[in-house]
């Protein structure tokens, strides 16, 4: 009987492996296929991602006529925001021995123990009905229930009265409201609201340096009486445009766009 000898076994395996592991490694080649546009796309969040400088031309100067202001440090009331259910409509009837009146609604809301104590009595409230809905009513705080009534550990349970002339709101719906604490207003540095700009990658404002605008990502935080709070970003004394900010981004893209890369 013919016998393979130690060698020729070995020189088998070695060509049968080589055989493997080139079938492996094209099959793993048809099992990917390289995506052209996929350089273009990391390309493009890259640009997204920059801080980029745009110079404008005289015309483009003219035609957009941006317009800039200093960040500032703003006073912003303390405001809190909550959720609620109407526990009686504005149709009922008065109650004999009761607060509650024929021609207002009534929202139970939970706030935090401590927001609850910086609201004073009879301070008025604004209040919304869930998305998509925009009714907004007017309200004010009827009574601070006993803390120890709280449904929950570290919150109080408030009462309010909304204005409800059009006797809408039903037993059972629910409300978002909103109301001004009676705190120390807090400072923090802030621009208008129109210098904030949302894009894909997060809100941006343009940042006037000598001749060119730069783009400059920012950390915002909360909004009052027209001004947007800025954690991180920029410094006092910065000059941000306040007018045209959509233009120039539209404009940078289209140059961006035109130019293959990044400026």
């Amino acid at each position: 009987m013919a016998s393979c000898s130690p060698s020729s076994q070995n020189q088998e395996k070695e060509k049968l492996d080589s055989n493997t592991s080139a079938k492996e490694v094209t099959e793993a080649k048809a099992e990917t296929p390289v995506d052209p546009h996929e350089h273009e796309a990391d390309k493009e969040d890259h640009c997204d991602g920059k801080e980029e400088s745009l110079t404008l031309t005289p015309e483009e100067t003219l035609a957009l006529a941006p317009e800039s202001n200093p960040v500032v440090k703003h006073e912003f009331v303390q405001t809190a925001s909550f959720s609620g259910q109407i526990y009686r409509g504005a149709g009922e009837a008065s109650l004999r021995h009761g607060r509650e009146k024929q021609g207002s609604a009534y929202a139970s809301c939970l706030l935090p123990a401590e927001a609850a104590e910086s609201v004073v009595n009879n301070v008025e409230a604004q209040f919304y009905r869930p998305p998509p809905s925009k009714d907004q009513f007017t309200g004010s705080l009827l009574s601070k229930e006993d803390e120890e009534s709280g449904w929950r550990a570290g919150q109080r349970e408030l009462l309010w009265e909304i204005k409800d002339p059009a006797l809408s709101l039903q037993v059972g719906d629910i409300v978002t409201g909103s109301v001004t604490l009676d705190t120390q207003p807090r400072i923090a540095l802030a621009v208008p609201n129109d210098a904030v700009l949302t894009t894909a990658t997060g809100p941006v404002v343009y940042l006037h340096q000598e001749n060119y605008w730069l783009r400059k990502i920012v950390k915002i935080g909360a909004q009052d009486r027209g001004w947007t709070e800025i954690l991180e970003g920029l410094q006092e004394a910065d000059q941000v445009a306040i007018r045209s900010v959509d233009a120039l981004y539209l404009l940078e893209r289209k140059k961006e766009s035109g130019g293959g890369h990044c400026h």
